[in-house]
């Protein structure tokens, strides 16, 4: 199950990435502080690292394409 860390994390990282801003822990943090939830640091660290470099749109639009190579 996911927790409301995890999501809101996830979403920050989306709005970040979808007005072309780098996705950092700090920023993360930021987000979801102001988004009023209660994230546990280690999510925005994991996030930002997993992302590091990573165009994310790119990411979302090839989901699953690797299942059918």
């Amino acid at each position: 199950m996911t927790s409301t860390s995890e999501l809101g994390t996830v979403y920050a990282a989306l709005i970040l990435s979808d007005d072309g801003v780098e996705v950092t822990a700090d920023k993360l943090q930021t987000l979801t502080k102001a988004a009023g939830i209660d994230a546990e640091p280690v999510w925005a660290t994991l996030f930002a690292k997993a992302l590091e470099g990573k165009n994310i749109a790119d990411l979302i639009m090839n989901v699953g394409t690797r299942l059918f190579d």
